[in-house]
C-alpha cells in the first residue's frame, strides 16, 4: 500500500485529487496540507511514502523549499499550473522524484506517483531536457534581490532589506545582467518572473519576507 500525502493549497482542488487517486485499491491518502508547516507535521506523523506537492503554496514556491528541507523522509513529486523552464531545473536539481502539471491526466498521475514509490523517477523526456538546458540557478542572496527586484523595490530599498551596501546591489545587479543577457531592470525582472525564479506574492519589503526559508 503506498501512503500518499497531498500538499495543495486550494481547498478544492486538494480534496478532489484525495477523492480521485483514493480510488486506487494501492493507495492510501494519509494526509492533506495546505500549507508547508502543516506538511512537515503531517510528514512526521503519517509517515508518507510519496508527496504529491504543489510548487506555489501561499503564492510563491514555497513547495520548494518544503522539497529542499524534506526530501529525505519521502520521495516527492512536484507539480504545478506553470510549466516553467525553471521549475523543471529546480525540481531536478533540489532532488525530486517527479515533475507533473496540473493539466496531467489522473492515469498519469497515478502511474507517475507508482513509480515514484517504486524508486523510478517520474521526470518525462521533454522536462529532463528542459532542465539540462535551463541558465544557471541564482544564488541564494541573487533570489532575494530578485524577488525585491520584481516588485519594483528600489536600490535603496533592496539594500536595506538584505541589510547590505547600495554598491553590493549595483554589483549583484551589473552580474546579472551580463548573466542573464538583459537589459535593464525591467528585463531582468520579467525573465525572473518567467523562470519561475519569484513571484508577484511574495510578500512585503522585509528581511523576513526575502529569506527563501521564512
Amino acid at each position: 500500500m503506498i501512503r500518499l500525502l497531498i500538499v495543495e493549497d486550494h481547498p478544492a482542488m486538494g480534496e478532489g485529487l484525495a477523492a480521485l487517486l483514493a480510488a486506487d485499491p494501492e493507495l492510501e491518502v494519509v494526509g492533506l496540507a495546505r500549507d508547508a508547516a502543516t506538511a512537515e507535521q503531517l510528514l512526521a506523523d503519517a509517515l508518507p511514502d510519496v508527496v504529491l506537492c504543489d510548487v506555489m503554496l501561499g503564492g510563491r514556491d514555497a513547495g520548494f523549499d518544503l522539497l529542499a528541507r524534506q526530501r529525505e523522509r519521502a520521495a516527492f513529486l512536484m507539480y504545478s499550473a506553470f510549466d516553467l523552464q525553471g521549475y523543471h531545473a529546480k525540481a531536478v536539481s533540489l532532488g525530486a522524484a517527479g515533475f507533473l502539471t496540473k493539466t496531467a491526466d489522473p492515469a498519469d498521475i497515478l502511474a507517475a506517483i507508482h513509480a515514484v514509490d517504486e524508486g523510478r523517477p517520474a521526470f518525462s523526456s521533454r522536462v529532463l531536457a528542459s532542465a539540462r538546458e535551463a541558465p544557471r540557478l541564482p544564488t541564494r542572496r541573487e533570489l532575494q534581490l530578485l524577488r525585491l527586484l520584481a516588485r519594483g523595490a528600489s536600490n535603496d530599498e533592496m539594500a536595506g532589506a538584505l541589510g547590505i551596501r547600495v554598491k553590493t546591489i549595483e554589483g549583484m545587479l551589473r552580474r546579472l545582467f551580463d548573466r542573464y543577457a538583459s537589459a535593464n531592470r525591467t528585463h531582468l525582472a520579467r525573465y525572473a518572473l518567467e523562470q519561475g525564479w519569484v513571484s508577484l506574492g511574495d510578500g512585503p519589503l522585509s528581511r523576513q519576507a526575502t529569506d527563501p526559508g521564512a
